[in-house]
């Protein structure tokens, strides 16, 4: 990714920032925290490992070259949700994958990571999108859709800067709102979290000169 498509994503998510703030101020005792991972010919912390709290949190520029090495990123992510490295007591996490290519990584080791993921009690909990970016031959689709779990919304794509930024908004914003009304409990005491579903992401209308 590069060029207007990574200009776009770090304004997009710079200004989803405060928007995320203002949307959780109705619920104080939610404590968001958030981190970030970055990949190309490989995958690795962009902001992390340890989270970040959401008024703490700053987004550096994003400059990506290379491959896309999507299956080594939730790898790095499904780590990350195991049951010793999350909060015994907390709200499902929220998980946008962001991508504008097709996977790099062999079939079986993007396969096998989106099982893992689906395993863990975190994995399956956790509201899971995805944004595909640019023209649908760009990135491979029945791919970055197995990496979501919310049907009702399927895979997010953004054909231009202003469908990028709106959709970013849009997901951080509704996911971040809708797991904090959730109650929060333990996976590790056995008891169940509801999984959290979302509303269709809002309808865009994009000039056919102001495409990826």
């Amino acid at each position: 990714m590069r060029g207007k498509k990574i200009a776009t994503l770090n304004q997009a998510i710079r200004e989803a920032l405060p928007e995320i703030q203002k949307a959780v101020e109705a619920y104080p005792q939610v404590d968001i925290r958030m981190r970030a991972i970055k990949f190309s010919n490989n995958a690795a912390w962009h902001v992390g490992p340890d989270p970040v709290p959401l008024n703490d949190f700053v987004w550096p520029e994003l400059e990506t070259s290379g491959l896309t090495a999507t299956a080594k990123a939730i790898k790095l992510l499904t780590e990350e949700l195991s049951i010793d490295r999350m909060p015994r007591r907390g709200l499902p996490p929220v998980c946008i994958l962001i991508s504008d290519g097709f996977c790099t990584d062999p079939q079986e080791e993007y396969d096998a990571a989106i099982a893992e993921l689906g395993k863990i009690p975190w994995g399956i909990k956790a509201v899971r999108l995805a944004i595909a970016i640019g023209d649908e031959s760009d990135y491979n689709a029945p791919e970055l859709i197995k990496f979501t779990n919310q049907e009702s919304v399927g895979l997010i794509r953004a054909h231009s800067p202003e469908e990028l930024v709106a959709y970013i908004k849009w997901a951080s914003v509704s996911a971040s709102v809708a797991s904090s009304r959730g109650r929060s409990r333990s996976i590790g005491s056995g008891e169940d979290i509801s999984n959290v579903a979302l509303d269709s992401p809002p309808q865009m209308i994009t000039s056919n000169t102001d495409l990826f």
